[in-house]
């Protein structure tokens, strides 16, 4: 399979062209089309090679999308199947754009999670904008809160996710667009479903050559890669107003069969201090470290 053009803006169109090592056979072939991302670009169900002939060509035609990626067209008969992939590249410049942060989620399956939306507008601009997501897998969920952004067009909203615990782990590409009913631009969440790790967290001194550091011990349930963070607090409530120190920033972390410790190097020694540590999408209590804590097995 090959296409007559690699890189397609929205509106654009680009021919895919289906050939075979041998004539067709009397009454012809068919051959089933599959776009990675139909959201984006549409293809016919399947193309005929008429009897006789090595090749058939067909359009497809890319969507009204103001984002960038990859979408994979794919030929598919019997067992063989053929692709190549279609660039997709922004249009023109909107009067209204769109960003979200993390541009990535892991969620466990059965849980849920948000990122937050946001949409920035130029001079003069005075429109609503409606929010919506595609190319959403099946038990998956979407809410944005609000789904309309009153004008002029700034402003924010929550996107939460509910993933069912029978969604496959895996990583997904989500569309999440914004329209004032004339233009429409679009940006890419990355949601990445993950196993529950079931993770247990117990606050502890963690002792080395002669100092005392505030600390953690986890282990979980399900061995497997987790995201890893953890946040510092003066005091020891945990006050988001007292933040010290974050460690592990999303890294991902292969928690195998035993138990793993964590700590925070910088504040060697001082108590009354707390944290909060986080595994994939579970959460432990906050910890506070006093002179009756104990210390890391």
């Amino acid at each position: 399979m090959t296409l007559g053009r690699t890189k397609v803006s929205a509106g654009d169109s680009a021919a895919v062209t289906v050939s075979l090592n041998a004539p067709a056979p009397q009454g012809g072939l068919t051959v089933q089309l599959k776009s990675s991302d139909s959201s984006w670009i549409s293809v016919p169900p399947n193309i005929t090679i008429p009897a006789g002939a090595t090749s058939a060509s067909t359009a497809v035609t890319v969507s009204a999308m103001g984002d960038t990626g990859i979408v994979s067209i794919s030929a598919l008969y019997g067992r063989t199947m053929a692709a190549s992939a279609l660039s997709v590249v922004a249009g023109t410049t909107s009067s209204f754009a769109i960003s979200i942060s993390p541009a990535s989620i892991t969620v466990a399956e059965g849980q849920s999670g948000s990122v937050k939306l946001t949409t920035k507008i130029v001079t003069g601009y005075n429109h609503s904008i409606q929010l919506s997501a595609s190319n959403v897998p099946v038990g998956v969920s979407v809410k944005f809160n609000p789904s309309l952004i009153p004008a002029p067009g700034a402003g924010s909203s929550k996107v939460s996710l509910t993933v069912a615990s029978t969604v496959a782990t895996g990583t997904y590409s989500i569309h999440l667009k914004a329209t004032d009913g004339t233009v429409g631009v679009s940006t890419t969440l990355t949601l990445k479903v993950a196993v529950n790790p079931e993770a247990t967290f117990q606050g502890c001194w963690y002792k080395s050559s002669g100092h005392s550091y505030q600390g953690v011990m986890v282990s979980v349930a399900n061995p497997g890669t987790y995201s890893l963070d953890a946040e510092l607090y003066y005091g020891t409530t945990c006050n988001p107003s007292n933040w010290a120190d974050e460690i592990g920033f999303g890294t991902e972390v292969g928690f195998g069969g035993f138990d793993w410790i964590f700590y925070f190097s910088d504040f060697k020694d001082q108590s009354n201090m707390s944290t909060r540590w986080h595994v994939g999408p579970d959460t432990s209590a906050c910890f506070a470290y006093t002179a009756t804590t104990p210390t890391c097995p």
